[in-house]
């Protein structure tokens, strides 16, 4: 019979022409092919509904072995990941070498496979397409060695599908339809619909031609087209191909009488209008709406306040969609999210087995025993200590990563070293005969080492365990049956890639996230279509790595052979925004993230401009919010009990630090704070640092960080810093055992003693001050950056040596305010603003008359802040400090505060000193003070910190991103100003 093609846009009725004709044929075995198994299950019940339980709904790859069975074809189907082994091994047999250096790679493997498919779905054989191949190579002999290799991909790939006796998905369907064509007979006289698809491939197509011409069947193809629209320009082609073959041809008219009535007119008008020129604007209602979040779990919370709302005003969840371009990336944020504000959630997806807490452990295990011990990292061992129930003391991981890293150690040898405790299991699968088999007794130790003894219900991430487990026993089990399974560092890649089913079922009132492909053949009530970023959706186009575009087209105009192109997106990304845009019958949400979760700006989606062009012009105004800054909701907003909780606390801190406002003043706007609890903890209310204080000059969340909170550090210290604490010790050293300054007659005495301090006292083992530099570098490294403060050393002393000053060290490292081994606190101010400081002076020198010297050794070089002129523009307090401390502390009256730098192409101190001051020659003249600037300065300095420190005391937090650093915000993860 002849191929009834129904064409119309979304919204057409094109399901009640198809399923209704399906219904009515139901009773003699009719066929509805559908394009996910998803859809497959939800037409099932949703037809059960309505009384039709005859026939069968089915994808087209279930289609294929119903077409096999009837016609009596036995071939087997390999699965993927049997499909992904085959490759390798054809991709090893096809002896590359222009491909040699790609196929090596990572990524070959899967791009081939995916050429082959798309050449398979094309109805392309290898002899075919190595025809082709040579055709092109003909017309450029360059291109020889490169067609013949990739033609031999392609063949050595069926020469192992055919030893092996097997077919893949695409070639099964081909061969399932060539016997069908030798057996017409077999199908017999079931009706077959085609419901839900956006396009056929070359296959399908054949598959729909075989059972309409050949077969006689009575087939239907639906698909959303209309002539001249731009959004669905994608699929004309397609179309075309399809109405060759068709005998009736049905257009449908678009409808509106599917979208609730307050709804109506946006949502028909969006759908009518959306990629048009020239279309009006119609109100938006509540029936299209906008929402802007800063990174993407802002965005998720904001979908979730507004899926409760709708939950709450009565729609039912399986009637709420949540789009994403790509599920894989965001999926787990939002089922963290809805998890947290109770929304059941539907999704499918797959994560890498690496993404899994059973698969991090079990990879890493596999990495540390089958890998060259050189290639095979500390994190790999780390990761398989920290799969749940591994240790008794999971803390003891946390302890043996920062012993490495604070070392400088990355290898796994290094942390078996340190661990301290043998682990039998890496040598036995290092040693075992059938690795395989014993990484899967690993896997299910691990996978039971949480419940040892228990019979538990599992959690939703114990669940994804479980699935990763059952799917690393399946896909070995699978490989085995191929023979030759994968060993070493093949196992290793395989375990990486492999793909583990995510997600939670279809179930009633779950919401469903899914990706565009997944919704086109449904409709919900209300629609979310999210991440709606410049190069996330529109994705941009990527060429083809095998043959992009321009290759595609010479092949077709030298030999015929066509492939579609691939780099020219466009049109199907506005189908699938389009799609998903039509799918809404009551509400269509629309969100981008304005922001990720640094603060870097992101752009919109050009579909949103698309989208406001159609709609009244305040609707982008209307947008609803939330930024990075909004870490807790306001109260009317917040979504939860717990979300009101919480916004019920911050607004009682925010009520509390507002002070009173005088009699007809306006009120103050609060400035953030600590609380009273938090603010008992804070230790610099007793007693500050003048680092400190400079710190929290610069802003208060950075001295909160650094100074209060002061998180430890897992890696060692960065290269200036430990720089800088190994040119300060060895200065004070070196200047202690000197014993006076360095000038030109003790200049060969301090180079002597720099020598001792860079060998040490007992022989040629370096100091141990040098074990800071570089650690767990290369040697070579190690030693070429103690070379290199050597040289800066040296180069400092000569140039002290030539400075001419010739007061005398009186205090190297000198500390006030500790507890031991130190001078009184300095104390600055008058109560209640009494503030006591304490610092390290790293160096006073002072001359017979009592005058003293400052210096704070930098050991990199001079910057601007550092001249006396910026010190209170710049907010820097340190010196100016250090130089009161000596004049209270030790009674010497201090004439010069200098930043020393030890790096640089100039030596030169900054900072202030008095006219006429002993500094020596390299100083520099604008930094000069007379006695009284010289003292407004200290005074400045002492009103600075008292003040800056009454703020500390009270507690204030007010954010400073733009003085926070050098590159602004040093900390936007915690501040979320920044």
């Amino acid at each position: 019979m002849p191929l009834t093609l129904v064409l119309g846009p979304a919204n057409s009725a094109k399901a009640g022409e198809v399923l209704g004709a399906y219904g009515d044929a139901a009773r003699r075995g009719a066929v509805l092919v559908v394009p996910t198994a998803a859809d497959a299950r939800h037409y099932a019940l949703e037809l059960a509904g309505d009384g039709v339980v005859f026939g069968s709904v089915l994808t087209f790859a279930a289609l294929a072995g119903e077409i096999a069975r009837r016609a009596g074809f036995a071939g087997r189907r390999l699965s993927a990941l049997q499909r992904e082994r085959v490759l390798r091994r054809a991709v090893g047999s096809a002896r590359l070498r222009s491909l040699a250096p790609s196929a090596a790679g990572p990524g070959f493997v899967a791009a081939a496979g995916e050429l082959i498919a798309e050449l398979e779905r094309s109805l392309i054989a290898p002899p075919r397409f190595a025809a082709a191949l040579r055709s092109w190579a003909e017309l450029d002999p360059r291109r020889a060695p490169y067609a013949e290799e990739l033609a031999a991909v392609y063949l050595a790939y069926g020469r192992e599908l055919e030893r092996l006796g097997r077919l893949d998905s695409e070639l099964f369907a081909w061969r399932a339809l060539d016997a069908l064509r030798a057996a017409p007979g077999g199908w017999g006289t079931a009706p077959v619909f085609f419901y839900g698809f956006d396009e056929l491939t070359a296959l399908e197509r054949d598959a729909v031609e075989t059972l309409s011409r050949i077969v006689g069947a009575e087939v239907t193809v639906s698909i959303t087209y209309e002539p001249g629209r731009e959004a669905l320009a994608a699929r004309a082609e397609g179309v075309q191909e399809l109405r060759a073959i068709a005998g009736r041809v049905l257009e449908l008219p678009a409808l509106d009488e599917h979208y609730a009535t307050g709804s109506r007119a946006p949502l028909h008008h969006l759908e009518r209008g959306l990629f048009e020129p020239g279309a009006a604007r119609v109100a938006a209602g509540h029936a299209v709406r906008l929402l802007e979040a800063g990174g993407e779990r802002a965005e998720a919370e904001l979908v979730g306040a507004e899926v409760l709302e709708l939950l709450a005003a009565g729609v039912p969840g399986e009637e709420i969609v949540i789009v994403y371009r790509s599920l894989a990336r965001r999926a787990p944020v939002v089922e963290r999210v809805f998890g947290r504000y109770g929304i059941p959630l539907a999704s499918d997806y797959e994560l890498p087995l690496a993404r899994t807490a059973l698969g991090r452990g079990v990879l890493g295990l596999a990495r540390c025993a089958l890998l060259d011990p050189e290639r095979a990292r500390a994190e790999d061992l780390l990761a398989y200590l920290r799969t749940p129930g591994m240790l008794e003391r999971p803390e003891l991981a946390d302890a043996l990563e920062v012993r490495l890293r604070t070392r400088g150690l990355d290898s796994a040898a290094d942390a078996r070293e340190l661990l301290g405790w043998e682990l039998a299991e890496l040598d036995s699968l290092r040693g075992a005969a059938d690795p395989g088999a014993e990484l899967a007794r690993h896997a299910r130790r691990l996978l039971a080492a949480p419940h040892r003894g228990a019979t538990p219900t599992l959690a939703a991430d114990e669940q994804l365990d479980a699935r990763a487990l059952a799917t690393l026993l399946r896909g070995l089990s699978e490989l085995a049956e191929l023979g030759d399974p994968p060993r070493g560092e093949e196992l290793v890649e395989w375990l990486a890639a492999l793909p583990v089913p995510a997600g939670a079922p279809q179930r009633p009132g779950a919401v469903l996230l899914a990706e565009p492909l997944a919704i086109r053949a449904r409709r919900f009530r209300a629609v979310f279509v999210c991440g709606l970023q410049e190069g996330e959706m529109p994705l941009p186009g990527r060429p083809e790595p095998f043959l992009p575009d321009e290759r595609r087209r010479e092949l077709a105009a030298c030999s015929g052979l066509r492939l579609r192109p691939r780099e020219d997106s466009l049109a199907r990304e506005r189908y699938l925004f389009y799609a998903c845009a039509s799918r809404a019958t009551e509400q269509l949400v629309l969100s981008y993230r304005s922001s990720d979760e640094e603060g870097n700006l992101l752009l919109p989606s050009p579909f949103i401009a698309d989208v406001a062009q159609l709609l009244d012009e305040q609707w982008p105004a209307r947008r609803r919010r939330r930024l990075l800054p909004d870490v807790v909701w306001s109260e009317p907003e917040a979504p939860t009990e717990r979300e009101r909780a919480r916004a019920r606390a911050a607004r009682a801190g925010r009520e509390a630090a507002v002070p009173e406002a005088a009699p007809g003043e306006p009120a103050v706007l609060p400035a953030e704070r600590l609380g009273a609890a938090a603010l008992a903890h804070v230790r610099h209310r007793e007693i500050v640092s003048a680092g400190a204080l400079e710190s929290y000059a610069d802003c208060p969340v950075k001295w909160l960080v650094e100074r209060e909170l002061q998180p430890d550090r897992f890696d060692p210290d960065p290269d200036p810093i430990a720089r800088g604490n190994v040119m300060h010790d060895w200065l004070e050293q070196l200047l202690s055992k000197l014993g006076g300054p360095v000038s030109p007659e003790s200049l060969p005495e301090a180079h002597r003693l720099l020598d001792q301090l860079l060998t040490g006292l007992a022989g040629e083992e370096l100091s141990p001050a040098a074990d800071a530099v570089a650690p767990g570098r290369p040697a070579a490294v190690r030693a070429a950056a103690l070379r290199a403060i050597e040289a800066d050393l040296r180069r400092y002393l000569e140039h002290e040596a030539a400075n001419g000053c010739q007061c005398q060290p009186v205090g190297l490292e000198l500390r006030f305010g500790f507890e031991e081994d130190s001078l009184p606190a300095l104390e600055l101010g008058r109560e209640p603003e009494r503030v006591r400081v304490r610092g390290m002076i790293d160096r006073v020198d002072a001359d017979p008359e009592g005058r003293a010297i400052v210096r704070d050794y930098k050991s990199g070089r001079a910057r601007p802040e550092h001249q006396g002129g910026r010190w209170s523009s710049d907010r820097q307090l340190q010196v100016a400090l250090y130089m009161l401390a000596v004049r209270r502390l030790l009674g010497l009256e201090p004439v010069a505060g200098l930043y020393q730098p030890l790096a640089g192409e100039d030596l030169r101190a900054r900072g202030l000193y008095a006219d006429g001051a002993p500094v020596g020659a390299s100083v520099f003249a604008t930094d000069a003070r007379d006695a009284e600037q010289l003292e407004a300065e200290l005074e400045q300095a002492q009103e600075r910190a008292v003040a800056l420190a009454s703020r500390l005391r009270s507690g204030e937090l007010t954010p400073c991103p733009e003085t926070c650093s050098r590159d602004g915000c040093a900390y936007p993860g915690i501040c979320r100003v920044g």
